[in-house]
């Protein structure tokens, strides 16, 4: 049932293009597929327990916190940025919304340009949002969509204005307690066993982003969680259809559903997809569609969603196959990118047959 999927990541093992993987495959409530392979660290063996850190994956933790506020009417999609973080509303910026920074259409630049330099100084949360704050803005809001990290500073700050609690504590009461994530952690903190990210940016040094005490510390919305690849699953299910719900049907409907009127821009990783691209996209969730086909895998539909990350993770939800497709590595796509998604690629294609001769 699983030979593809242990041959897949065998090959890479052997190849030396990571260390460990976890891979979890879920149709339904049932996981049908659960394979650990490698060292998840140095001495670590890839296992259940261990927690993988998620990279941009966070985002959508972050995003399921933000709409946790939403529903209990702390804000709305709507709220001027600018209305509850006034050193924001400079210029363009006075029209940013929350649902433009939740969306990748607010119009900030991806990340400081010197993020490893920032990382090797051990560069406080606050230092980095000041940094965010004094960025130049790229287009107006809402008329494009470019990717961008400053994007959950700023929204995180937003939160911690209107509830007076640290985002840490938000995610942590709003999402991971009410949804019974007990291995997801956020920051990761002193948590173990922990993954080893290789190719992470200021590797080698006190700074080192997923690797260092001050990286684990962090607390960055748009990368600091980590989690086991179970708790990635369980996670994933809160939005899939007939799963568990914290969030209310309606809130899931609107996070997994296109919310930017198709201005155009595309997501990072992917190209290919023509002069002008038009990425859909909903609220912390990146949707594969006919516009951006095999953004997660070929074998998945176009009702598909998800995320990367870049320590070396996917996740993907599809609703036509009723399926949840959890991959998590520890090679960082700073090593390169085109190997970084093929590899994420056909695990998932892999993983999605095996899923299929499960129920046959």
């Amino acid at each position: 049932m699983s030979a593809g999927v242990v041959q897949c990541v065998e090959r890479y093992m052997t190849n030396g293009e990571w260390a460990g993987a976890a891979v979890v495959v879920m149709r339904g409530d049932a996981i049908v597929l659960e394979h650990y392979a490698g060292e998840a660290a140095p001495g670590v063996s890839a296992a259940p327990g261990v927690v993988w850190p998620l990279a941009s994956i966070s985002k959508v933790y972050a995003a399921a916190t933000i709409m946790r506020l939403v529903e209990m009417g702390a804000l709305t999609l709507n709220t001027l940025a600018g209305s509850i973080f006034p050193e924001f509303a400079t210029n363009e910026r006075a029209e940013v919304r929350i649902r433009h920074l939740l969306t990748h259409t607010a119009g900030m630049p991806y990340e400081s340009p010197q993020m490893a330099e920032r990382l090797r100084h051990q560069t406080p949360l606050s230092q980095l949002l000041q940094e965010a704050l004094t960025a130049p803005q790229l287009f107006a809001p809402g008329t494009q969509l470019s990717y961008s990290d400053y994007h959950w500073l700023v929204l995180a700050e937003i939160a911690r204005r209107v509830t007076g609690q640290e985002f840490a504590t938000l995610m942590h009461d709003l999402v991971l307690q009410p949804m019974g994530l007990t291995q997801t952690v956020f920051p990761i903190g002193a948590a173990t066993p922990v993954a080893y990210v290789r190719g992470a940016l200021a590797e080698g040094t006190d700074g080192s982003m997923y690797n260092s005490v001050y990286g684990r510390s962090l607390a960055h919305p748009a990368f600091g969680v980590a989690a086991s690849a179970r708790d990635v699953a369980r996670f994933a299910r809160h939005f899939a259809p007939g799963g568990p719900r914290v969030l209310c049907e309606a809130t899931v409907r609107t996070m997994t559903s296109d919310q930017t009127a198709g201005v155009p821009g595309s997501y990072p990783i992917i190209s290919g997809l023509g002069s002008a691209p038009r990425h859909a996209w909903g609220i912390g969730w990146a949707l594969q569609t006919a516009s951006t086909p095999a953004l997660f895998s070929e074998l998945a539909s176009f009702q598909s969603f998800g995320h990367h990350g870049a320590s070396g993770c996917q996740i993907i939800v599809d609703p036509v196959q009723d399926l949840v497709l959890v991959t998590l590595t520890n090679t960082h796509l700073n090593t390169g990118m085109t190997r970084w998604y093929d590899r994420l690629q056909a695990v998932a294609a892999c993983a999605i047959v095996a899923a299929h001769d499960y129920t046959a």
